[in-house]
């Protein structure tokens, strides 16, 4: 039996978001097989609505950049790791006084303390709004997953570091930084789904395309970049694909390494 971990956007879904036909029989050959399957994607459970029905063609869900997994058989929540009260407290009511805006995000919860253009195109994306916050009693601050800072970034990610406050960030995209407990990476998380199910990481595939699937790439047994990786995820790959993530380079994957 292998793992095979497969980031989502910009690897195994297209750029509509779903998977290729090419892909899903790829997908549903490996698990017949008896190879398991985790995506492992920066995405919250709020990104998941509309990708819901296709997460069935994967084992199990590693979410907020590894820091929780959910079992697709039963929706069964493995592990999820929240941040310390006191930091979400400390956090949020810093960006409440300097008027930065911050993303809150807990399970199906989505929060945010101030409108500006590119909040529209995101909820436009999801097909859902927003909780307005004024207060951090308004947050489930006593049970955050992740913060997502998408506008105001630079001086929270600064802040964050002066204060040493005990938490890590990663770009999930060029204008888009996941805030997470600290020390939640995607390999992280394989981890602790691979001591689940007895596998070592030489039995471990991963595949990815952006910075934050660099520790899973570098650790996995296998580490594999898409053809439209960045440069540097490129570099840190055993093998890149020919295709790219809109023509099935995740059934090349599964192929080549699994198959």
């Amino acid at each position: 039996m292998k793992l095979l971990a497969m980031d989502l956007d910009g690897t195994t879904v297209n750029r509509q978001g779903h998977l290729g036909e090419k892909t899903k029989m790829a997908l549903t050959k490996a698990r017949s097989q008896g190879h398991r399957v985790v995506f492992a994607t920066g995405r919250r459970d709020i990104d998941m609505f509309s990708f819901w029905p296709e997460s069935r063609y994967a084992d199990y869900l590693l979410l907020n950049n590894g820091g929780k997994l959910i079992c697709t058989a039963d929706n069964a929540v493995l592990f999820n790791q929240t941040i310390l009260p006191e930091t979400a407290r400390a956090l949020i009511q810093r960006c409440l006084e300097e008027n930065w805006q911050l993303h809150v995000i807990s399970g199906d919860y989505w929060g945010v303390n101030k409108w500006n253009d590119g909040l529209q195109d995101y909820i436009d994306y999801l097909g859902t709004r927003p909780v307005r916050y004024h207060r951090l009693t308004q947050t489930p601050w006593q049970s955050v997953e992740g913060f997502m800072a998408t506008a105001d970034r630079t001086p929270i990610c600064k802040w964050i570091t002066q204060q040493a406050l005990p938490l890590s960030f990663t770009p999930s995209e060029d204008t888009c930084t996941d805030i997470m407990a600290q020390n939640i990476s995607k390999w992280n998380g394989l981890q602790r789904l691979m001591a689940l199910l007895g596998i070592s990481a030489d039995q471990v595939v991963a595949a990815g395309d952006y910075t934050n699937d660099l520790p899973m790439i570098q650790g996995a047994g296998i580490g594999v970049a898409v053809a439209n990786a960045l440069p540097e995820v490129k570099a840190a790959a055993d093998y890149v694909t020919e295709r790219d993530s809109d023509h099935d380079a995740a059934a090349e994957i599964i192929e080549r390494f699994i198959l």
